[in-house]
């Protein structure tokens, strides 16, 4: 289903359901303002919660499709592109959600001098907001390249795709 239509459906029924209320009175307190201010609020709660679970989506797709090319090839990919069209047909958009970041397909390859103990080094990151893309002689990480929290308030660097 097209991103933009599940975000407008989901706004339509949220002013729906909040207008019902209001017209029968299970709003006491809310008045104009007040209501339309708590029904924007919750919207944008609930457009980044779908942005966000569509991207972790996509990274998971995105893992998986690693593991299948380096299974088959016995390899690493230097690049994630290598992946196309075999692995996966084409490289997706990460959604964050979040002010200062746009929807972005591009991969950003690091170096692996961002990895320290195992994990990613945020310090060492760009923050462009799409993906990222490290490996070393011991691990391969796929990543979202942003510095930023997610809602539940863990480092979208860190999250992993869920399976």
């Amino acid at each position: 289903m097209n991103s933009e239509f599940s975000k407008a459906v989901v706004r339509k029924g949220l002013l729906c359901a909040a207008a019902a209320l209001f017209a029968s009175g299970c709003t006491p307190g809310l008045k104009g303002d007040r209501i339309t201010r708590e029904l924007s609020a919750e919207v944008q709660r609930s457009d980044r919660q779908s942005a966000e679970s569509r991207t972790l989506s996509r990274l998971a797709a995105m893992e998986r499709s690693l593991n299948d090319f380096i299974q088959a090839e016995g390899r690493i990919p230097k690049r994630i592109e290598e992946l196309m069209p075999k692995y996966l047909a084409d490289i997706p958009e990460a959604e964050l959600g979040l002010r200062g970041h746009k929807d972005a397909a591009a991969v950003t390859f690091y170096g692996p001098e961002i990895i320290s103990e195992g994990r990613i080094n945020g310090a060492k990151l760009q923050d462009s907001g799409g993906w990222g893309y490290v490996y070393n002689d011991r691990q391969v990480i796929l990543f979202v390249d942003c510095v930023h929290k997610m809602m539940s308030g863990k480092l979208w660097y860190e999250a992993r795709g869920v399976y």
